[in-house]
């Protein structure tokens, strides 16, 4: 700049502000010629006023990008606080979640441990109903043999009781020779003559007063016991009796089939107790 023309050969704003006082001391110079570089002058002030204008606008424009710029950096330091808040959040929430994970843990070994020892009682109670429907096939099989062996006994009692009267009635004396006594009653009240073999002859049961015991007489013979049982009919009326021994089970259902074989009989129905474990009434026409 300075004194120098420019490149396009324009003078400079000194040679103009010299010729422009020349002008106003006397200096002869053409008039024109000052007005031409009055004109410039104006130009160039102008043209720098116009610059000067730009560059103050351009302040302004700074001073608004400073403002901006100010209130971005708030944000941004607003947005490193957020940002610090949700890294302590996230901090928070990843020791929480850390211990419900814990928790969802301790409770999957729980249900897990439950679950097995769920499993191991089922196996238990399956094993125990195994056992126990095993033990009842036992039980059951021990009821069967037991019915069995009662049923024996039972028939054993019969087989040994097949040979055996007992004779109610019969007065009693101390020191009393029961046999001689049974022979005389069944030779007096019975009309029997028929000298009769026994293999004993006793009395049992528990005593009472004014009420003799009845007595039991095993027979060697069956025609002989079925001799004395056929004419037990002549004793009908008087306080003398004479009944065939049963074991309690089955003398238990003959008191239960007494009543229907008299009413039978009242029907002029011939029934007669069959001597066996199942204790039945035959029945047969009238």
């Amino acid at each position: 700049m300075g004194d120098k023309k420019d490149k396009k050969g324009n003078k400079s704003t000194t040679q103009i502000l010299k010729e422009s006082r020349n002008v106003l001391y006397g200096e002869e110079t053409e008039i024109p010629a000052v007005l031409n570089n009055v004109l410039t002058l104006l130009n160039r002030m102008d043209t720098r006023l116009s610059s000067i204008e730009k560059a103050r606008k351009n302040t302004t424009t700074l001073s608004q990008m400073n403002d901006k710029l100010n209130s971005l950096s708030a944000r941004v330091i607003d947005a490193e606080k957020g940002k610090v808040d949700v890294k302590s959040r996230v901090t928070q929430l990843e020791a929480t979640s850390h211990g419900t994970g814990n928790i969802f843990d301790e409770i999957k070994a729980k249900t897990d441990k439950l679950a097995s020892d769920i499993e191991h009682l089922q196996r238990e109670r399956t094993d125990f109903e195994n056992r126990q429907e095993n033990m009842k096939e036992k039980i059951d099989n021990l009821e069967e043999e037991k019915c069995m062996l009662n049923d024996k006994f039972i028939d054993m009692q019969c087989r040994s009781m097949k040979y055996t009267l007992i004779f109610s009635g019969i007065e009693e004396h101390r020191d009393e020779d029961c046999e001689d006594k049974l022979r005389r009653f069944i030779y007096q009240d019975m009309r029997i003559e028929h000298r009769l073999e026994f293999g004993n002859v006793h009395r049992f049961g528990k005593s009472y007063r004014n009420k003799p015991r009845p007595i039991i007489a095993r027979f060697l013979y069956f025609s002989d016991l079925d001799m004395v049982k056929r004419a037990g009919k002549t004793l009908k009326g008087t306080h003398y009796g004479v009944n065939q021994q049963f074991p309690a089970e089955i003398e238990g259902k003959k008191r239960k089939l007494y009543p229907i074989m008299k009413a039978e009989r009242k029907n002029n129905s011939k029934v007669v107790l069959i001597r066996d474990k199942d204790t039945r009434i035959p029945l047969s026409p009238g």
